[in-house]
């Protein structure tokens, strides 16, 4: 999977540089998608939640998806996730 496809899919570029060379995705409500290291034995793909009153704040986070224990990522798996948090929240908008 490329850096490419993954902006294809809604990931967006941070403002500055990270060490991991993060993409993020906004799930909405204070929530993301954090994918770092794409491509390289140091994939990571994450969950987090930052603090209504300081974005900054990290109050939540959990692994989604490490190369160590689950391989690669790829674009199914993505777009797999993607299709389940827009189903979740288009039902909690019902």
């Amino acid at each position: 999977m490329t850096r490419d496809k993954v902006i294809e899919l809604g990931f967006k570029e941070l403002p500055h540089r990270t060490v991991t060379n993060t993409l993020v995705y906004d799930l909405g409500r204070n929530r993301f998608l954090s994918l770092g290291c794409l491509g390289t034995p140091n994939e990571m793909l994450f969950m987090y939640e930052v603090d209504i009153d300081n974005s900054q704040d990290i109050t939540d986070m959990v692994a989604m998806s490490n190369y160590d224990y689950d391989g690669y990522l790829t674009e199914d798996k993505l777009s797999l996730l993607l299709t389940f948090f827009a189903e979740n929240n288009k039902n909690k908008n019902k």
